[in-house]
């Protein structure tokens, strides 16, 4: 259960920093450029940021940090200053110069990739620069073949732009809805949970209550058949006194009358 909250507090942060981030930043714009290859440990990406001098730069009032990922097609790599952002479900990161920041990639797979990191620790995941030389390879050979006259199709070659040219924050507004979802249902069974606490409590006093009234008539009538066993006994000694009262004054009448005169 606690996974589970665990789950929906990480989307909720998620959620809210995709709207955060939503809005463009032009500062972080003028920063990106096209290079041929990213930082490939934590000592070539220190030096790139010394280098690239993001701290310098803010935006919205937050400071910028290092970043070298590739870009939404998933055939360059970008080297940009943006402020960070926490990629949520085993993907890349990617740079979307159309919206100006920072974002998840869900076309390029990335196996190696955590379920979360910070997107300024892209360098740790070098999977998601080799799909970048990949794609380069694929469309170098695609200039070839069409300089040599030959048809070849686009869909034989990997993250062929046609393919790739599709809404950029659909993917986005897809793991919002997820977020939104797993939030509704996490509402659902934290108000279902409480709600049988109380019932169960409600149902306890009930309980309680009624034993106590039947423990407080039990012992009434246990009173009462207390109370009339001491009648009855009070009675019949009354009775008795009474009795052995007339046969006194019986014998003694009967002695009066048997003396002579």
């Amino acid at each position: 259960m606690m996974d589970f909250y665990r789950l929906v507090f990480v989307c909720l942060i998620y959620t809210a920093k995709v709207f955060v981030n939503s809005t463009e930043c032009k500062d972080s714009a003028t920063t990106a450029r096209k290079v041929e290859s990213c930082p490939h440990n934590v000592k070539e990406w220190n030096e790139a940021a010394a280098r690239k001098g993001c701290k310098n730069i803010s935006c919205n009032s937050s400071s910028l940090e290092y970043h070298c990922v590739i870009n939404a097609w998933g055939n360059e790599t970008i080297e940009v200053c943006a402020p960070s952002l926490r990629i949520v479900g085993s993907v890349c990161t990617e740079y979307n110069q159309g919206g100006r920041r920072i974002q998840r990639n869900e076309i390029v797979p990335c196996e190696k990739c955590p379920p979360f990191y910070f997107s300024n620790e892209s360098y740790k995941y070098q999977e998601c620069y080799k799909h970048v030389k990949n794609a380069n390879v694929s469309y170098t050979l695609l200039e070839k073949s069409a300089l040599m006259g030959t048809e070849s199709t686009t869909q034989e070659i990997t993250y062929s732009s046609s393919l790739l040219t599709s809404d950029e924050n659909s993917s986005q507004i897809i793991t919002i809805i997820i977020c939104v979802l797993v939030g509704v249902v996490a509402v659902i069974i934290v108000f279902t949970v409480k709600q049988r606490s109380c019932a169960n409590k409600i149902w306890s006093l009930f309980k309680r209550i009624v034993f106590q009234s039947d423990e407080s008539k039990r012992t009434k009538s246990e009173s009462v058949n207390i109370r009339l066993e001491k009648g009855v006994e009070v009675q019949t000694n009354l009775l008795e006194n009474k009795r052995s009262y007339k046969i006194c004054f019986l014998k003694k009448l009967m002695n009066r009358q048997t003396k002579p005169i």
